[in-house]
């Protein structure tokens, strides 16, 4: 499956997101990252979720979700777009939520528009970091 460097370090970054305090302990993140919604995606369902970050981060209204389905397939999600907490223009702040049937979970991501002119295209937009409001 080919993925965007950034929505690929987003669906990594979302897996884990249950399992990021238990960092020390390898065998609890490999435990929590498997029962994650995102591992259970077909690539059909990360284009949709990918498509839906772009569309939400692109012309969505702050604090308005936007929500994605595939019907095909138990998975969903959706997108929250928000102003990026540290006041750059061209970032966002983005809560990501995303369903495999009964499997949930979120995680608040920083994204800045992507200047690259080799991969502007393909990847509007580019995950600085995960956010973690103090």
């Amino acid at each position: 499956m080919r993925v965007s460097e950034g929505i690929k370090w987003v669906a990594i970054t979302v897996a884990m997101g249950a399992a990021l305090p238990a960092a020390a302990r390898p065998l609890d993140i490999y435990n929590s990252m498997r029962d994650t919604p995102i591992t259970r995606f077909q690539k059909a369902d990360v284009d949709l979720m990918k498509r839906t970050v772009f569309r939400a981060l692109d012309s969505g209204e702050d604090g308005v979700t936007v929500k994605w389905e595939n019907p095909g397939t138990p998975n969903s999600g959706s997108v929250t777009p928000a102003k990026d907490p540290q006041g750059r223009a061209d970032c966002k702040l983005a809560r990501v939520e995303n369903r495999h049937g009964s499997l949930q979970n979120t995680g608040s991501f920083i994204f800045c528009r992507n200047k690259d002119p080799n991969t502007v295209k393909a990847t509007p937009w580019k995950v600085v970091g995960p956010w973690v409001a103090n």
